[in-house]
């Protein structure tokens, strides 16, 4: 009985203290969450969006510095997401995981990418 207790506890100590990131950057609630394919829709009339949230399955992140990743559109053309200020890394293991980002979005006409993503926080699902 003593050995199932410390077992017990034990397996509550490692999952209570998983330390597997659920959310990076700045902290914020997700609500009105929007597809990369409406960012761009909506950049069509405005220059720039603030605070916006994106949903999407991260395709490929930096395996260096993990300073961006991408998420596909659907037409499947890869959206390039930069960390705002390098605030935090991306993991490595991010890739085919949906998040949730808090970006702040641009018309760039000098890039062939029309717009940027600046993420200043991101969750996983």
């Amino acid at each position: 009985m003593k050995y199932l207790m410390h077992a017990f506890f034990a397996v509550l100590f490692f999952v209570a203290c998983d330390s597997s990131p659920k959310q990076l950057g700045e902290k914020f609630t997700a609500q009105k969450t929007i597809s990369v394919d409406e960012v761009a829709n909506q950049l069509k009339s405005q220059s720039t969006l603030q605070d916006v949230q994106i949903e999407g399955i991260i395709d490929k992140s930096c395996k260096g510095e993990g300073c961006w990743f991408t998420i596909k559109d659907a037409q499947g053309s890869e959206i390039l997401f930069d960390i705002k200020d390098k605030k935090f890394k991306v993991p490595t293991n991010s890739p085919g995981k949906t998040a949730i980002v808090l970006a702040d979005a641009e018309v760039d006409s000098t890039a062939d990418q029309k717009f940027n993503l600046w993420v200043k926080g991101l969750m996983f699902k």
